[in-house]
């Protein structure tokens, strides 16, 4: 969370205005409309995107850079949606910061994992700089959604009983946490009053018109996935209750893979290279950012830690995976994840971290993970327990030291308006201290501590000046009372501020020729304590890292680690070099340690890059040994090797072989992957994840069924060759459905009650909801039809809709896989038709493992 206390010209000086005019709450306005207008039909953002208003509406319309828009409005600007920072857009658009929002009715993006209602900052910024409330237009479970997220992240957690099991038996500098939290919980501008949401907080509920009166004659009302927004009653703006997250042309060219993010802004699926390079120091830290919520101009802070080659990452901001791939770092070899604090400028791509590709390992204490999880089950809507589902915890106990990947981590609690964690981290001799967000100046500690807010012990643990003696120290500084003051750590001795680097905080706020300095921003950038090592332990630990990342040897036992350890061997290839040749023998298995590597043929086409972590060559092992493609150096690469025949050793007894003689059929005879939109689009490693575990194929002659109504569902498959069809109930309808899906929804209707035991038969739920992301041109060239069948054994209903499935579409009821569930529909083989099978127990284990896809399949049953 940014600071409590700020002026309003401190926080628009950060974006370098050409104009002067900041928002003081009165009428006045020193711009004429015209200007106003020019400015922004001069929006490049405007001009570039596709506007969700009327030509003639875009006078008083502005569509913000990171999505949403901004209407104009005699009660002063609406915003409607509130994704992660637009905070920011306003500012840098050099816009008065709206005092008005229109909430979406669904708060989270499932494609990119983001709130599209982050309303932490907006509030703040209203109320500790503006002095005034925001107000949240919303329904009834909205505004009860908001309060419970801004119960975690403004106050902290209600409950916590718990508290005390965050802390080992001997730990004597324990927090009394109700009172700290009590001390930073008051209005600043009036110590007397608790700080509580309505403070911050002007809660308009939609009415039983579905609609909202602002006053002078300004309604905003919900219609039809709508908003409309009418002055003097007449309709002035318009706009689609869906937020269009948007991102940059750079982020955008990032999207190389689907993982959970392939850009869906862009259909379009184009192999990119990026020539940047990124091998893992064996100990350092990348600053991905470094500042705050406010500073329009940075990026809010979020760390990667690396450790003997694998990555930490700490409080990630938005869209940060998109800096590994652009350097060739796979998102999986970043395998943990530390929540230092529940505020919207730390956790914000936290979730989206989590479920952007493999499941990852959270580390925080039990009462920050347990506040994490309620608010984020309040953002998306899901249960608690479906969100703690995926992904691993590994829980800190503060006192005892947690060890991650040869390093130890020394957590402690920071002093912060919410639970907080600072940590030192140590490894070979070396060791870097992070404060987390805290309050540390001695006057004012001192002053607290003789308040009784804290005891002696923890203001002496506060006080210490053992952090300053670590390699490496990152400190917050910001406005008290909640964070360090700059001009404090700018009395430090010289060599204490040459280890030092300030976070949080924006580089123009740096006390001028105070010795302190911000550190730089990116992977170029990356502050190295270890690169090399003759210390053979760590050496191992790097090697073993990357050996453990490979799908294959998932669940090798310790003896086959060792083999594999022992029998590999390190080659280094220069630029341009060819490493294998396609149609050439080949005998040997690769792992990339260091460098790119292209993978191409010309007959077929096909190109495509691995990086760090990856593998490749396994291929060989079958085809009679031959290559199936050419693998070039892109530039300098260190490749681990290990050769056929000790591959088969090491294997021999094992279903490591069947998953690659899986791999090697499903690639060789079908191509599915390439075959299905939305699966080609999927990481390799995602990929060859899936590939491994297709282990069948079926033929069906026409009019023969494939899935039958009421069984256990077993079973998912994709279409190889031939076409079927799903057979779905009459009171199913398909409708368009986020611009390039559709959904299926039951329909009431006024029909018996014999047939509504009839209809009960044939659907487990009476709301089941199934989405299936389908091409929309096909939609246009065949729509599903309705037939009147004979009373049949297919259908207890007088009438049926069907949905064609042909060659590389994917079908599985979802939800009844992983749920254990009947079958809800009917597929038919339409002409003879061959598919491919995915057990039930095999897709439930892929989806475990890629959460982030088990969230976007929800409730899906045909995925194209």
């Amino acid at each position: 969370m940014a600071c409590h206390f700020v002026s309003e010209q401190e926080v628009l000086e950060y974006a370098s205005m050409t104009s002067s005019h900041h928002d003081d709450g009165s009428d006045n306005d020193s711009r004429s409309e015209n200007e106003r207008q020019s400015n922004q039909i001069k929006n490049p953002i405007l001009l570039k995107s596709e506007s969700q208003f009327s030509e003639s509406d875009l006078s008083n319309k502005i569509k913000l850079p990171r999505g949403g828009s901004i209407v104009m409005t005699k009660v002063g600007a609406i915003q409607f949606s509130m994704v992660p920072e637009t905070l920011k857009d306003s500012i840098n658009l050099g816009l008065d910061v709206p005092g008005i929002f229109i909430v979406p009715s669904h708060r989270f993006d499932k494609r990119f994992c983001l709130s599209v209602a982050e309303f932490e900052f907006p509030a703040y910024f209203s109320f500790f700089v503006k002095r005034r409330r925001v107000t949240l237009i919303t329904d009834k479970e909205g505004e009860e959604a908001i309060r419970s997220i801004f119960q975690e992240t403004l106050l902290g957690p209600k409950d916590l009983s718990k508290f005390d099991q965050d802390f080992s038996s001997d730990y004597n500098c324990k927090p009394d946490i109700v009172k700290e939290l009590g001390h930073f919980a008051k209005n600043p501008f009036n110590p007397s009053e608790p700080l509580t949401v309505d403070l911050l907080i002007n809660f308009l509920i939609f009415d039983e018109q579905n609609q909202v009166n602002l006053g002078q004659d300004v309604i905003v009302k919900k219609e039809d996935q709508k908003f409309l927004i009418f002055e003097n009653g007449k309709q002035v703006a318009k706009m689609k209750n869906k937020v269009e997250i948007m991102i940059d042309d750079a982020k955008s060219n990032a999207y190389i893979k689907y993982g959970l993010f392939s850009n869906p802004n862009d259909q379009q699926y184009v192999e990119h290279y990026f020539e940047q390079t990124f091998t893992p120091p064996i100990f350092g830290v990348t600053v991905l950012g470094c500042s705050h919520g406010f500073d329009p101009k940075g990026s809010v802070s979020g760390y990667i830690f690396w450790i003997n080659g694998l990555g930490v990452m700490l409080d990630p901001p938005p869209f940060t995976t998109l800096l590994l791939r652009k350097n060739g770092i796979p998102s999986r070899l970043v395998k943990w994840v530390i929540i230092s604090h529940n505020h919207a400028d730390h956790d914000a791509g936290t979730f989206q971290k989590l479920l952007e590709s493999e499941k990852t390992i959270l580390i925080s204490t039990a009462t920050i993970k347990e506040s994490f999880v309620r608010k984020y089950a309040a953002m998306t809507g899901f249960t608690a327990n479906y969100i703690e589902s995926l992904f691993n915890f590994e829980r800190v106990v503060v006192g005892n030291p947690l060890k991650i990947n040869g390093a130890s981590f020394e957590f402690h609690y920071s002093l912060h308006s919410i639970p907080c964690l600072s940590f030192t981290v140590r490894l070979g001799g070396q060791s870097i201290y992070f404060s987390g967000d805290t309050f540390y100046e001695p006057n004012g500690l001192k002053t607290i501590f003789e308040k009784g807010v804290i005891s002696e012990q923890r203001y002496n643990h506060l006080m210490s000046e053992d952090k300053w003696k670590n390699s490496l120290i990152l400190h917050e500084a910001g406005v008290p009372p909640i964070h360090t003051p700059a001009k404090l750590l700018a009395q430090l001795p010289q060599e204490v501020k040459d280890k030092l680097r300030l976070i949080h905080t924006a580089a123009k706020d740096i006390p001028p020729d105070s010795g302190l300095r911000v550190p730089g921003v990116g992977l170029e950038n990356t502050i190295v304590l270890i690169n090399q090592t003759e210390d053979s332990r760590l050496n191992t630990i790097q090697e073993l890292s990357l050996i453990e990342n490979i799908d294959l040897f998932k669940h090798a036992n310790i003896h086959q680690v060792r083999q594999i350890f022992e029998s590999s061997i390190l080659k280094t290839y220069e630029q341009n070099q060819n490493i294998c040749i396609q149609d050439e023998i080949g005998s040997e298995f690769y792992i990339i340690r260091k460098g790119n590597i292209k993978i191409h043929s010309e007959n077929p086409v096909f190109v495509k890059y691995l990086h760090y972590g990856d593998y490749f060559g396994e291929g060989c092992f079958f085809n009679q040994n031959k290559r199936r493609a050419n693998a070039t150096a892109m530039n300098q690469c260190e490749l681990i090797t290990l050769s056929k025949a000790d591959f088969l050793r090491i294997f021999q007894n094992d279903d490591v072989m069947q998953k690659l003689e899986n791999l090697q059929v499903v690639r060789s005879q079908t191509q599915i992957m390439e075959k299905n939109k939305f699966f080609s689009q999927l990481t390799s490693y995602q990929k060859i994840q899936l590939e491994m575990l297709l282990n069948q194929k079926r033929f069906y002659q026409k009019h023969s069924m494939i899935q039958q109504y009421g069984v256990m569902s077993t079973v998912a498959f994709f279409v190889v060759s031939g076409k079927a069809q799903v057979i779905l109930p009459s009171d199913y309808v398909v409708q368009q459905f986020e611009g390039q899906s559709v959904k299926v929804n039951r329909q009431e209707s006024t029909i018996s009650d014999q047939t509504k035991q009839q209809q009960q038969q044939i659907i487990d739920q009476k709301k089941k909801r199934l989405s299936l992301p389908i091409n929309l041109a096909m939609l246009e060239q065949q729509r599903p039809n309705i037939q009147t069948p004979d009373v049949s054994e297919k259908s207890s209903l007088s009438e049926i809709k069907t949905y064609p499935l042909t060659s590389g579409m994917f079908f599985g009821e979802i939800d009844s896989i992983v749920q254990n569930r009947r079958t809800t529909t009917i597929v038919e083989a339409v002409e003879d038709t061959e598919i491919i099978i995915l057990e039930s127990s095999s897709l439930r284990s892929f989806l475990a493992d890629n959460p982030g896809l088990m969230v976007l399949f929800q409730e899906s049953i045909i995925i194209e």
